[in-house]
């Protein structure tokens, strides 16, 4: 698989992951758990594609030799 599949595919699972657990959660009204456990998913994400945007502008300085 190609790292863009690969990248899509995490997210996608990181976003089911939470989901489910902050469904658990709110279930058993603990929902400042839930709350925190869905910040937590975010901030995994916005990780992962922060990660990619650096390895997207490291290419294009190289390309481009700047």
């Amino acid at each position: 698989m190609t790292p863009n599949i690969q990248l899509v595919w995490q997210i996608a699972g990181i976003g089911i992951l939470t989901a489910v657990v902050v469904s658990v959660l709110t279930q058993a009204d603990r929902k400042e758990f839930a709350w925190l456990v869905s910040l937590g998913g975010v901030i995994v994400v916005l990780w992962l594609v922060v990660r990619m945007i650096a390895d997207l502008f490291q290419t294009v300085r190289a390309i481009f030799q700047l």
